[in-house]
């Protein structure tokens, strides 16, 4: 105990007296530690931490899927009773749909975020009223008999002022009255994590659902469910597919092509930014790597420098372990003090990190945080390179061979350990070096490469100086009312100062406000799912949608007139290509008398997404308002100047037409556009700053490691300048080490990335994993960066004069 107490004494004084070495090692290991750290808590607090419910592991979401390609279609309430009672791998099942309901306040309306479920919701998340009860069985069987919710602590505390008397009070829900039976115990907020209202699936007509709740082609709803002990998820899938098989075969009408898809409750809130998070966790752990591998690096070439100091020690009696066990103490000293200024590094770069974020990047159960659990990562880490640190100068000094070394200090030469011309660690670190730089190089071109093919799509539409709005329209609206409150509605919000056009409709594109149906092809018979949109007649003038053939809606195309739609230019070219669709008739659902006529082509637009292939999605129909008035509305205002001072002029126009109306989704159309691109600019974005670092770092690496390489070998390129090299041919020898070295990193690097990036594939759009053009362009800056880093000591090699290089020997 007394020789490690003196090992970092002296381990201490040693790296005071060298100041700017313990501060160059410091600030290299601090910044990479602390981004790791950074990016670890958003790891953890992602993907590591367990979700606030009972062993959440055994729940999983459950959806129904339609075609071949299985996408996600939810299912009809009868639909999910079926799952329920016909699965045999779950132990309980709950209806799930998120949701939003009309509050009536003293003041007005407000928007409130809720979740329908089933009354087995509670007990298989193992959630319970901290005042009052949840739902029982029995409220939950017979439709719209049993109006009850259950509310959050956050809603009692901020609207109730947790009033003990809350239980037994009315809440008015969609101009419905709810009896309030519990309030949850503090942090429950549902399966979406922001709910504040629970009520029971049977209730579902108090939230616009189909008057027929045994009907099986309204499907909407999502379900979770509680799998038995024993029972894998692959082995419930097989079992749903049976289920899904049976109910093809017993109601081919309704379920022909549908199954049902399952999902862990985590891949269902993460998607594929799973991937996202994991990819930069790996980018900033090859970060880390880089800058050991350059503090590693400057370890060898200072005990280099030590070297005649250890020989000395060693032949006056030192133990060559004591002496490994001394340099292991530096390295965990050092480490020490990166560590402090890593948790600096890494709370501010984590509140960079939250701040840069795109809004739905981060689940809402996450909120990372320098935690106990990150700070033992930081932990783990700052040893584990003070270690590495350590290690590698001690097995190299260990073997300093005292004869050799005794012999080269006396007569003043400064060699490395075992010579000048085996430097094979301090090569073998920056060949490392230059391959992690080169995937991490790699990766983010890719992204950055994806992220522009991404923002070269067209959307269809003008989102500039648009603001976007949503309500939902009172039970007790009847679609003539709807019509009549829309058309005063644009009316009013067209009057507002600034205002150029404001575009009505069921809802906007990429807002997710979309519903599908079914309609026949008359000519072919051929039956296609749909996407219908409802839109008053400004709406494609007021969005900048160009009309390519026909006409739109006018204010004649309302009820009771013949009905009419327009099509998008992709479902044209699919069903109709080289005629001319308009005047042509399609059916709608299986009603053969429910025919309507096209009367317009307009440019296609991205309702769902940005990367939708359109030519294969299902088609995009527009309806007249006037003849379809759905039961919520959209609006998208058109301003001269940016559109965020409209909110609350809009806000006090719809209260004085009705202020039983809750407005929500106020904001920019503009953000929704710049969120489909979102979580490619974070990737790019992150990864790019960590590439750019990994060159920086093995630029220096490089330069450091020639630049020892010239100190060592002086006497050496005297003889030779002395013996007649040229000054060119001694600066080209230093310049082609260096090439070397990083050709091979280069080579090294290129397999590495060729494996890994098929790992990111699924977040890449339009670009290949193994693009050529990412691959070339970044070896080419890599061989840029090595050349200038072996130029600059290429020039200090040339211009050593051998006389004074022969004179100091």
């Amino acid at each position: 105990m007394d020789s490690l107490t003196r090992d970092v004494r002296f381990a201490f004084r040693t790296l005071l007296k060298q100041p700017a070495f313990t501060a160059a090692v410091v600030a290299t290991l601090g910044l990479a530690i602390g981004a790791s750290t950074a990016i670890f808590s958003v790891v953890e607090s992602t993907l590591l931490r367990p979700l606030p419910f009972r062993t959440p592991e055994r729940l999983v979401y459950v959806w129904g899927v339609a075609g071949p390609q299985r996408a996600i279609r939810g299912g009809s309430i009868i639909e999910v009773q079926d799952w329920a009672r016909l699965n045999r791998s779950f132990e309980s099942f709950a209806i799930d749909d998120q949701t939003s309901l009309n509050l009536r306040t003293t003041e007005g309306a407000d928007r409130v975020n809720a979740e329908m479920v089933s009354a087995s919701f509670f007990p298989m998340l193992g959630a319970t009223a901290q005042i009052g009860r949840v739902f029982t069985p029995d409220e939950d069987k017979v439709p719209d008999a049993n109006p009850v919710v259950v509310i959050s602590d956050d809603m009692w505390t901020s609207r109730f002022g947790r009033d003990p008397r809350i239980v037994g009070r009315t809440l008015t829900l969609n101009d419905k009255s709810f009896s309030v039976l519990g309030v949850m115990r503090p942090g429950f907020k549902g399966l979406s994590f922001n709910a504040d209202v629970w009520f029971p699936a049977m209730m579902a007509h108090a939230n616009g659902a189909p008057t027929d709740l045994t009907t099986r082609n309204s499907r909407w709803l999502g379900a979770v469910g509680r799998l038995r002990d024993g029972v894998s998820l692959e082995s419930a899938q097989a079992d749903m597919d049976r289920v899904a098989a049976r109910l093809a075969s017993e109601f081919p009408q309704s379920n022909k092509d549908r199954g049902v898809q399952l999902f862990s409750l985590r891949s269902s809130y993460l998607g594929s930014t799973q991937t996202l998070f994991l990819a930069v966790f790996a980018a900033v752990g090859l970060l880390l790597m880089i800058a050991c591998a350059n503090v590693v690096g400057l370890q060898l070439v200072r005990a280099s420098a030590r070297r005649r100091e250890f020989a000395l020690r060693i032949a006056i009696g030192a133990d060559r372990f004591r002496l490994g066990q001394q340099l292991v103490v530096e390295g965990l000293l050092l480490a020490a003090a990166s560590m402090a200024f890593s948790l600096v590094i890494a709370q501010f770069a984590l509140q960079g990190l939250v701040a840069v974020a795109p809004a739905g990047l981060l689940p809402n159960y996450a909120t990372p945080s320098i935690n106990v659990v990150a700070f033992a990562f930081a932990l783990l880490v700052a040893v584990g390179c003070g270690v590495i640190v350590g290690v590698v100068p001690a097995l190299r000094g260990a073997r300093v061979d005292l004869s050799d070394t005794l012999k080269e200090g006396a007569r003043g030469s400064a060699t490395g350990f075992g010579g000048g011309n085996r430097l094979g660690s301090q090569q073998l670190l920056v060949v490392c070096e230059t391959a992690v730089a080169l995937v991490l190089l790699i990766g983010a071109g890719l992204y950055a490469r994806s992220l522009q093919r991404q923002l070269a799509v067209a959307p269809g539409f003008d989102a500039q100086h648009v603001l976007r709005g949503r309500f939902a329209f009172p039970a007790s609206y009847k679609p003539e009312a709807r019509v009549q409150f829309a058309t005063e509605l644009q009316r009013r919000l067209a009057g507002l100062p600034s205002v150029r056009d404001v575009a009505i409709a069921s809802d906007l594109p990429l807002t997710g406000g979309w519903s599908a149906s079914f309609l026949r092809i008359v000519e072919t018979d051929q039956q296609v799912r749909y996407y219908r949109h409802a839109v008053a007649p400004d709406f494609f003038h007021a969005l900048r949608i160009h009309v390519l053939a026909g006409r739109t809606f006018t204010t004649e195309d309302r009820a009771g007139s013949p009905p009419v739609i327009v099509i998008n230019a992709a479902t044209a070219r699919r069903f109709w290509s080289g005629q001319d669709p308009i005047g042509k008739t399609v059916q709608l659902g299986s009603d053969s008398t429910a025919r309507v006529t096209i009367i317009g082509v307009v440019d296609d637009v991205r309702y769902r997404d940005l990367t939708t292939a359109l030519a294969t999605s299902e088609p995009d129909v527009y309806f007249s308002f006037a003849q379809r008035p759905p039961g919520g509305l959209e609006f998208a205002i058109r301003s001269e100047n940016a559109p965020d001072g409209l909110a609350g002029p809009v806000r006090r126009e719809l209260a004085t037409m009705d202020p039983a109306i809750a407005l929500f989704g106020v904001q920019p159309l503009e953000s929704l556009v710049a969120q489909q691109t979102a979580s490619g600019r974070f990737a790019s974005t992150a990864l790019g700053v960590f590439a750019l670092v990994a060159v920086l770092l093995t630029g220096i690496g490089l330069y450091g490691v020639l630049a020892f390489l010239v100190a060592m070998r002086r006497r050496e390129i005297g003889i030779r300048l002395a013996l007649g090299a040229t000054r060119e041919r001694v600066s080209g020898t230093i310049i082609g080490q260096g090439m070397k070295l990083v050709g091979i990193g280069i080579a090294v690097g290129a397999v590495i990335a060729f494996i890994l990036t098929r790992w990111i594939e699924s977040q890449l759009f339009g670009v290949s994993s193994h693009d050529p053009v990412v691959f070339g362009s970044v070896m080419l800056l890599l061989l840029a960066v090595a050349a200038i880093a072996s130029w600059l000591p290429s020039r200090r090699a040339s211009r050593v004069d051998p006389q004074i290089a022969l004179r100091a020997e």
